[in-house]
Order: structure tokens, then sequence, then C-alpha cells
């Protein structure tokens, strides 16, 4: 538990992945190595703010995360050290990094913030169509209320590993009901087949803004990124794609997910542009295969090479970036 943002991971520890390999968690309880709170003369420092999708769990190992791997993309195309420390957490929404910037990320002295979100966010849609006017307490909190009322032995096996194997297991093996049910393209799971409101809509965009508006206080230049998915249009007749898109999660039939997904780009583009902030497309930058994708937003190495090459790419196109960089390059003495 932390104090300000709702949890982080336990310092130093060394999980090791699927792959069998070491995932590094520094002192701060993030995912790479141990960062200085001040980058080095001369040297572009870029913080990735996001949740599981950018904390790359599902990757061989730490040098192919897509941050990391964008840090090497932009050093060799800039000629110049660069540094990208992934902030991003699993279950992190566009709020809880809001928080997590104001806290941690801009005691790291970064002068560039990337925001890449969206999966999570689409998590509390609902939320403000279920309750009358106000804020559900759940999304103000950044808390996930699940199991908080469970005995302390239930709360055990909710959060061992062994039981979320077992489930793991289970949801595999009932996979065929759940293509039958509610990941059917049919109008299933109560408001499912509804678009959620403008006012779930506009918060989800107030988000990005309101990253955007504290980083433009700070001098960061803030960069935000539309998320890569599987949940494309053109992806909703194949049945093998459907079953790894767990939107009942998000209380959407895919379908609507994936117009959904499209309106949510709109809106993050919008926050860029109304806070002068660069906005990126990676939803259009990582073709939505199984190649790339375990599942709805987690990539694989293939999808965050891509994802790497195309947001390096697309930052060099952009003028503001360039001219930061060479700012950064010329205050340091460094030579190209």
């Amino acid at each position: 538990d932390d104090g300000h943002v709702k949890a982080r991971l336990l310092p130093d520890q060394e999980p090791v992945n699927t792959s069998g390999q070491v995932v590094q968690i520094n002192s701060l309880g993030f995912r790479g190595e141990e960062p200085a709170w001040t980058p080095s003369p001369g040297t572009l420092r870029l913080l990735v703010l996001g949740g599981s999708a950018a904390f790359c769990y599902d990757v061989t190992d730490d040098g192919h995360t897509w941050p990391a791997l964008l840090e090497r993309e932009l050093g060799d195309t800039l000629g110049m050290p660069v540094e990208v420390i992934n902030l991003g957490l699993p279950g992190y929404d566009a709020s809880n990094s809001k928080v997590n910037y104001m806290f941690t990320g801009r005691a790291l002295n970064p002068h560039v913030v990337l925001v890449y979100h969206t999966w999570n966010d689409l998590k509390y849609l609902r939320l403000f169509d279920a309750q009358d006017p106000g804020m559900p307490r759940e999304f103000l909190s950044g808390v996930n209320a699940g199991g908080k009322n469970l005995s302390a032995l239930a709360r055990f096996f909710f959060h061992s590993q062994i039981v979320q194997r077992v489930r793991n297991v289970y949801l595999r093996v009932r996979s065929e009901r759940r293509e039958n049910a509610y990941t059917s393209l049919e109008k299933e799971g109560g408001s499912a087949h509804e678009m959620p409101s403008e006012r779930a809509l506009g918060l989800f965009e107030q988000s990005f803004a309101d990253i955007a508006a504290v980083a433009t206080d700070d001098g960061v230049l803030p960069v935000l990124i539309s998320q890569a998915t599987l949940a494309h249009p053109e992806n909703l007749e194949s049945r093998e794609i459907r079953l790894r898109i767990r939107n009942n999660l998000v209380g959407m039939t895919q379908p609507v997910l994936a117009e959904v997904w499209i309106e949510s780009n709109r809106r993050i583009a919008a926050a860029a542009n109304a806070h002068d902030a660069i906005f990126l497309d990676g939803y259009g930058a990582v073709e939505p295969t199984l190649e790339n994708f375990k599942d709805h937003v987690h990539l694989l190495d293939a999808g965050a090479e891509t994802l790497a090459r195309a947001l390096g790419a697309q930052l060099i196109e952009r003028p503001r970036f360039v001219e930061l960089a060479e700012r950064v390059r010329h205050e340091g003495g460094a030579e190209r």
C-alpha cells in the first residue's frame, strides 16, 4: 500500500516471468534499473506512465519492454544519452498515474512524460452510468475494492499465486461457455451493448488533460499516446481473437468495446490538443494480431518492438521534441 497512489510493488524483489527471466524491481517499486533523481548533464530523460501494458510483464525480459526498446531507439536516432524510466504498474489507470506523477514522477526531474492508458480506465466507465451524479468512491480512491470485505483466510486465498493459477486454468476450460455468453457479439450483459455516457467519457478525457496540464506547469513536455489493442473492428469475426479479449471486465460487448476504443483515441487526441501536448498514435501503430498481443492490450516481444519503433519515429517527427533534445544536448555539452 502507498499513501498517495493505490499501491506499488514491494521494492527490490526479483519475480521470475513465464520466460524464466528475472523482472527487476527497483527501490521505488517499479520495473527497471535504479534511477538517479536527476539525469546526468546532456541526458534526455523520459518517464512512462501507464498500467500493465507499459509494465510489459509478458515480454521476454527487461530489455524487451517497449519503454526499454524506445530508450535504445531514441538514443541511436538522436546520437545522445537517453533514459526512459518506466513508472507503469499493473492496475494503474490514468487517474492513478496522475497521482504517481505528482508524488514520484516529477521528483525524477524528467524532460518528457509519456502517458499510455486506455484499458484500465475503461473498467471504470460503467460506474458513472450506474450511480447518481458525483464521483464513485472507487474511482476517487484509486483503490480496488475487490476482496476488501473478506476474512483474513479468504484474502489469503484471494491473493495467493496458486489460486490465481487455478483460476486461469478454470477460465481456459470454460472459454467455450464464455464465447456463447458474454463475449459473444450479441447484446448481452445488461447495458453492455450501449455506449458509455458523455459524463463517463468526459472524465476519461479529463484525466489525460490533467496530467498534461500538471506536466506543462512543471516545464515537462507531455506526450499522450493512444493504446494499442486487439479490440479492433476487423477482429470481431475471429473467434480465436475474441476469446483473448476480456471485455467482460469493462462491461461492454466486443462491438461496443471496439467503438469505445476509437472514441477514446479521439478523446486522448483532444486532451493533447487542448493542453499543447504531443499526441502519438499507438493504436494504429501495432497490427492487431496474436503475434503482437497476448490478449486485449498486453504486448509480446514483436508487438513491443513495433510499438517502440513507431513511437520513436513519431517523436522524431515532432519539432518540439527534437528542439527539446537539442537543448538538453547543448546544456550538457554533448557532441553529435
